[in-house]
């Protein structure tokens, strides 16, 4: 038998063009009950190629329909997720599928896959509404070989309760960006309090000072005891000291590079070439002075880098995602007591701190004492040069915070972008 065209089957099956599929079924199951009724069998095989040709064409209709519904959702999600994405360098190409988004990235390395995974899920927030559903991501290189793979489950709207029980990784990052953007801020808060309780601010800074006379020592090579309100120094070069530091700078270099941790072994090459150069390098003389001025500075480098190295990560035997809290509070309120005392004795509205704790403002051993009577410097010279100090580590410590933030928080950056662009 000849093929229909399709417009006889709509005419034999009593149909119009916009029938569904659901009303081909019941007029052809009606049209066959009313020929088997009537005794009437010689159309029932008309009746049935037009039935079969009817419903196939309709059922490729729909799935075409399907098809362009289906790359049209691929497509906005594509756009809006490159919309986000455009400033920060990453195009991305999204899949549909019956149970899942697959989204292809391309070229973007293993260690930019949390921020990368962070920002499109905020994406994919904003986008998609009252929704549970799973994507995966993937990023492939120039040859479409796999770099990395991960999944993350988007639930928005009534799901968004759902949200805490998966994107652990997402969760974590989401609050190191907290932590980073609120960590320092409520560092200062507290130090600002704590420094209203004048025993307790000096308490915590003089430790600062003495571990600063004690640093200068030890990358020195020479050895130091830390007491209270005092630093025992010996008077000889040891060597035991100088490679003792020498090993252990180069133990936490070895976990740095085994974990991967960059900072960590940037800070230990500095180290390790200040040490050299204040063992091997420095004279005697020059480092007397730096011994001397080691204790207030140390107030102000010292304390200036436990506040930076909050944003660090160092090696997991350090402990530090507990204890760099504790860093942190005890740099800032070290740091900002001495800054403002320092900026307070600059405008003349408090005096230098000479003499000692134990021997009183008329003591000539003390710091300042030694820098003024044998060092030579003038009090104004004493002034600034600490003053001086203290702007370059606020500088810094304003600088890291700004690029941590910069760096952990991708939608801050996307929204700088948007904001200049």
């Amino acid at each position: 038998m000849d093929n229909l065209s399709i417009e006889q089957c709509y005419q034999i099956l009593k149909l119009n063009d916009q029938a569904t599929l659901e009303d081909i079924d019941h007029s052809y199951y009606k049209l066959i009950g009313e020929k088997l009724k009537s005794g009437n069998k010689e159309d029932i095989n008309t009746l049935k190629q037009a039935y079969s040709q009817l419903r196939e064409y309709c059922q490729n209709q729909e799935n075409n329909k399907q098809e362009k519904e289906e790359k049209k959702y691929q497509n906005f999600l594509t756009n809006s997720l490159n919309q986000d994405l455009k400033n920060i360098g990453i195009r991305v190409k999204v899949k549909s599928f019956p149970n899942h988004l697959e989204v292809i990235i391309k070229n973007v390395k293993i260690s930019k896959k949390i921020l990368t995974i962070k920002l499109i899920y905020d994406s994919f927030n904003h986008i998609l509404k009252d929704s549970e559903q799973d994507v995966v991501i993937s990023s492939i290189d120039s040859k479409n070989n796999l770099i990395w793979q991960d999944k993350i489950k988007i639930c928005t709207g009534i799901y968004a309760h759902n949200a805490g029980k998966y994107n652990t990784e997402i969760l974590l990052k989401e609050a190191e960006i907290t932590t980073n953007l609120y960590g320092l801020p409520m560092a200062f808060l507290i130090a600002f309090a704590i420094n209203f309780i004048n025993p307790l601010a000096w308490f915590i800074s003089m430790w600062v000072h003495e571990f600063g006379h004690a640093t200068i020592a030890w990358f020195s090579g020479y050895r130091a005891m830390v007491t209270f309100a005092g630093t025992i120094i010996s008077f000889d070069r040891s060597l035991f000291v100088y490679f003792g530091i020498l090993i252990l700078i180069g133990l936490t270099f070895y976990s740095g590079w085994k974990e991967q941790k960059k900072m960590t072994m940037i800070v230990c090459l500095i180290l390790a070439i200040m040490q050299f150069i204040l063992t091997w390098k420095t004279s005697y003389s020059t480092y007397q002075m730096l011994l001397y001025f080691g204790g207030i500075g140390g107030e102000f480098y010292l304390s200036a880098l436990l506040i930076i190295a909050f944003y660090w990560r160092l090696p997991e035997k350090f402990y530090w995602e507990f204890w760099r809290f504790f860093a942190l509070i005890i740099g800032a309120t070290t740091f900002w007591g001495n800054f403002t005392k320092w900026h307070r004795i600059g405008k003349g509205k408090a005096d230098i701190p000479w003499g000692t704790f134990w021997g009183g403002r008329g003591d000539s051993g003390g710091d300042l004492n030694v820098l003024n009577n044998e060092v030579g410097w003038s009090a104004d010279q004493i002034i600034n040069t600490y003053n001086t100090l203290g702007f370059i580590c606020f500088s810094i410590i304003i600088g890291t915070y700004v690029y941590y933030l910069w760096k952990s928080n991708p939608i801050f950056r996307l929204q700088i972008s948007r904001f200049f662009s």
